[in-house]
């Protein structure tokens, strides 16, 4: 089976990304822009579960983006107390 045709197989039906949007207001929605969990005290997300849509077929360099947000996020919320 080839890359494509594995990919079209068995990939897209991956579960890794939950593909909740973070809308404001969203009674579904999981995370903040601050990628903290609603309805929890002191815990975040930061992992492909953030992305509203999967970001292509390799998500490694995306997810590695959302934790250098996330690192500047919690650094910036430790600051202010």
């Amino acid at each position: 089976m080839r890359g494509v045709e594995f990919a079209r197989r068995v990939m897209h039906r991956s579960r890794a990304v939950v593909r909740r949007e973070m809308k404001p207001g969203d009674p579904a929605a999981v995370v903040d822009s601050r990628l903290r969990v609603f309805g929890t005290t002191g815990l975040r997300v930061v992992d492909a579960s953030v992305f509203p849509r999967i970001p292509g077929f390799f998500i490694v360099t995306p997810v590695y983006m959302i934790s250098e947000k996330a690192s500047d996020v919690i650094l910036e919320d430790a600051r202010r107390g």
